[in-house]
């Protein structure tokens, strides 16, 4: 039988590879960060600090060309650091579409059951509706590469390593406290939508665990983000933007999220934490498992294991 000689990485250890990777991801977000300010206030010297902070163009500059440079950095670590393939970071979509549609109707369902409590108590109401089209592309391409990118950088490359290095749940913990540190800069931000973070964080990284494939956390992130911001109105981690239904908040911030949006709410804690037990409930993904094989085996076909 021929040996196949796969290379070996670049830096041994997985984990060290997935801090140095996260190290240089931070430095890129900061020195986009600081040339998009810099230019901002070279254009508009008569923006305060206050506000060049909150402009939502701005954000959305520094945000788009963030999340570019990290995919890139991703797949050139992958490729020439891990020496491994891009696909195999989790890339793989036969055998994985019902994952995929699962995040994404997932997302939506926690969006609208917390929406629906915090409306029947009288938190928050719709006042406005605008159909434009301008802003709902903007967001479907912002939130897409958003998605991406971050699942691509803390599930598809940190993750991934972490698991070569340790068992499934550290590895994952350490990785759910890194991806919350990432948002510590985003405005608004409080105690619950930091526990808000970890919590989703888990929620991204489980079925990773389960399966190492990207799908179901790439759809369940753009799905969340999406419809969170581009259609009922919310904040998304404290970024502002246009959106379908425009939304007025009343009452305690605690429970409506504030103007960090609903990941800063203590109804999106509740739904997140019963999310995170379901999806961690082994037997589910070993059911899904089960039925995947299943129906390859029925069809001939060989089922997908990346």
């Amino acid at each position: 039988m021929a040996v196949t000689n796969h290379p070996l990485p670049a830096i041994r250890q997985g984990w060290v590879r997935a801090i140095v990777f996260f190290i240089v991801v931070l430095g890129i977000y900061f020195l986009v960060g600081s040339i998009a300010g810099g230019v901002w206030i070279i254009q508009h010297p008569e923006v305060t600090t206050s506000a060049l902070i909150n402009d939502p163009t701005l954000d959305t500059v520094v945000i788009t060309a963030s999340t570019l440079l990290s995919i890139m950095l991703a797949f050139v670590f992958r490729r020439f650091v891990d020496r491994q393939s891009i696909l195999s970071m989790g890339f793989a979509w036969k055998g994985h579409q019902r994952h995929a549609w699962a995040g994404f109707l997932l997302g939506i369902v926690l969006l609208g059951i917390g929406s629906l409590i915090l409306y029947g108590t009288q938190r928050i109401d719709w006042v406005e509706t605008r159909l434009d089209v301008n802003p709902i592309v903007s967001g479907l391409v912002l939130f897409a590469l958003t998605a991406l990118s971050e699942e691509i950088t803390f599930r598809g490359y940190m993750l991934n390593n972490m698991l070569l290095s340790m068992p499934r749940w550290p590895a994952l913990g350490a990785v759910t406290v890194l991806f919350a540190l990432m948002h510590l800069g985003n405005a608004h931000l409080n105690v619950v939508a930091i526990v808000n973070l970890l919590a989703g964080g888990l929620l991204l990284g489980l079925n990773y665990v389960y399966t190492r494939n990207l799908w179901f956390s790439v759809f369940f992130h753009f799905s969340w983000n999406f419809f969170q911001g581009t259609v009922l109105g919310y904040e998304v981690s404290g970024l502002s933007g246009q959106s379908i239904w425009h939304m007025e908040r009343k009452g305690d911030d605690l429970l409506t999220g504030g103007a960090f949006g609903f990941e800063g709410s203590a109804v999106a804690t509740g739904l997140l934490l019963l999310a995170v037990l379901f999806c961690a409930y082994r037997p589910v993904w070993d059911a899904a498992l089960r039925l995947r094989q299943s129906l390859s085996r029925s069809s001939g076909t060989q089922p997908d294991t990346q």
